[in-house]
Order: structure tokens, then C-alpha cells, then sequence
């Protein structure tokens, strides 16, 4: 019988996604829930300019506005009953 080759898997620190080390360093960065995230479309400035009509408009990061603390907090309910559903275990 060969042996089978295994390939380690991490979590994301701030949500449930688990992939391969560089996709999680990356995905990290860019978590919704992480509150040091780097936003690629506005880059962090909470606006994007737009053109239209050789007109240029400032307006707000799509990705950015999303984002609720409120959600968050129904997020975090969700994912602590499910983790007692699956008997407590944080793997």
C-alpha cells in the first residue's frame, strides 16, 4: 500500500473558511470579519470615483457600506449554536 500524501489545513482567525496556508493568509486580509481588513476596492478610503459622462463622482465603497455590526452579531449567535450542535469541538 502507498502512503498517502496529506496536505496540512488552516482556518481563517475570523470566520470559518479553512484552505491551504497561502489562500488562508490572504483570505484573512480581506475578511469581512476581521476589523483591520484591506478593502481591494477602495483600498481603505470608504469611496470609490466613478466617471460617467466625463464627470467624475465620489461614491461610497459598495463593500465597505455593507458591512454591520449588527449582522456581525448575528453571525457570531449562528456560527456559537452551531458549534454546540457539533459537540462544542472548534476544529
Amino acid at each position: 500500500m502507498k502512503a498517502v500524501r496529506t496536505i496540512q489545513r488552516y482556518k481563517c482567525d475570523f470566520c470559518k473558511k479553512r484552505s491551504v496556508k497561502n489562500i488562508i493568509e490572504l483570505h484573512e486580509k480581506r475578511c469581512f470579519r476581521n476589523p483591520a481588513r484591506f478593502c481591494d476596492y477602495c483600498e481603505n478610503s470608504g469611496h470609490v470615483t466613478t466617471t460617467e459622462n466625463d464627470t467624475d463622482y465620489e461614491v461610497d465603497c459598495h463593500y465597505c457600506a455593507q458591512f454591520s455590526k449588527k449582522m456581525l452579531v448575528e453571525i457570531e449567535k449562528r456560527e456559537l449554536e452551531e458549534t454546540k450542535l457539533m459537540g462544542g469541538s472548534d476544529e
